[in-house]
């Protein structure tokens, strides 16, 4: 804590001057941004519209988050002209969920939902239902919360697990979107990442690969889409740690020093991710990175890396706030250091 303490005295000069330039930097960048920052192409620039029919497909759409996200879309009104396709492996679970969004829905309105037994790790049951329920003619929008959370010691981790994981949380993702993206124009996809996505913290070692690599597969996919298919886009969303079912689960094996580390961050609310990222996928111009929190802002624009941007905020706080985050984030990690080092020294102990 003292070198904390220390360390935040001996960096008032270096903040001091990082906030009074940062102003100037943001102001001066914004010509050149405009010129660089990406714009998608096509017809499809002016977010959702009555008269559009839309197709939202909910991979881990029976709980938690992408529960969440299919209750909110049958809940709009300037989705009306809509069709929730929810799919997930538990077929009792799924028509549980089926219910709970058409008990949502607007009486008057003309939205329809379809519930689907399937496993996003099964490519040829993937690549059947794509041919059967996508349509070019439609904006379609598909979010893929399917994922299987996995948080405890290293030394705890069956290695069978790893397999199981990168089957579900990543080739998933990949399989998934192989599956539908012949069958799409128009429209979004969606890969749910997580903050451990950006920042890979104890515990984590076999959930966050996954998840980085995410970020991978969805920058090469960007860059090939501006070329295939310039109507469809593709995001990636960070959540903090979401009060579901999974993340319920996930707490009974959660290490003390994982539970510790997280405390900062707080619980987000389904119902408050859902809202981001639909709002994200049908925006006019979507942005590649999706965010949640302050602490997701942060870890978002400091780990920018070369991804895609298309918002100037996110744009001009990249280039005139990168150093101070970046220097903020070590304190983070610093804290974060010293608590697993306290936890070691009570190890030692209790032996």
């Amino acid at each position: 804590m003292f070198k904390l303490i220390l360390a935040g005295i001996l960096a008032i000069p270096c903040f001091l001057l990082t906030i009074a330039t940062a102003p100037i930097i943001a102001i001066l960048s914004i010509p050149s941004l405009l010129l660089l920052l990406f714009r998608k192409e096509g017809k499809d620039n002016d977010g959702p519209s009555p008269s559009t029919r839309n197709h939202v497909i909910i991979f881990g759409g029976s709980k938690g988050i992408g529960l969440a996200i299919a209750k909110e879309c049958a809940a709009k009104k300037n989705l009306s002209n809509l069709k929730i396709t929810i799919l997930a492996r538990n077929k009792e679970t799924l028509d549980q969920a089926k219910k709970e969004i058409c008990d949502v829905a607007d009486a008057t309105s003309t939205t329809s939902v379809e519930a689907i037994s399937v496993s996003v790790s099964d490519y040829p049951a993937l690549e059947k239902i794509a041919g059967t329920i996508a349509n070019r003619d439609e904006r379609t929008v598909i979010f893929n919360c399917a994922g299987i959370p996995y948080t405890t010691n290293y030394e705890e981790i069956p290695i069978e697990v790893y397999d199981k994981l990168c089957q579900t949380n990543l080739l998933g993702s990949i399989y998934m979107t192989r599956a539908f993206l012949p069958h799409m124009e128009r429209g979004c996809i969606v890969l749910c990442s997580s903050a451990v996505g950006q920042v890979g913290m104890f515990g984590y070692s076999a959930y966050a690969p996954t998840k980085f690599a995410l970020r991978g597969f969805a920058e090469a996919m960007h860059a090939e889409l501006i070329r295939s298919k310039p109507g469809v886009s593709i995001q990636i969303a960070f959540p903090m740690d979401t009060d579901t079912p999974g993340y319920q689960e996930e707490t009974k094996m959660m290490p003390e020093i994982t539970k510790v580390l997280n405390a900062d961050g707080g619980v987000s609310k389904p119902e408050d991710v859902a809202k981001k990222m639909i709002a994200s996928a049908f925006a006019g111009n979507p942005t590649f990175n999706v965010y949640f929190t302050i602490e997701g802002w942060m870890l978002t624009n400091v780990s920018a890396g070369m991804s895609p941007v298309s918002s100037m905020v996110d744009a001009i706080s990249q280039v005139s706030l990168g150093g101070i985050l970046r220097f903020v984030t070590l304190f983070y990690l610093n804290d974060w250091w010293s608590t697993i080092r306290n936890y070691q020294e009570k190890d030692k102990k209790e032996k």
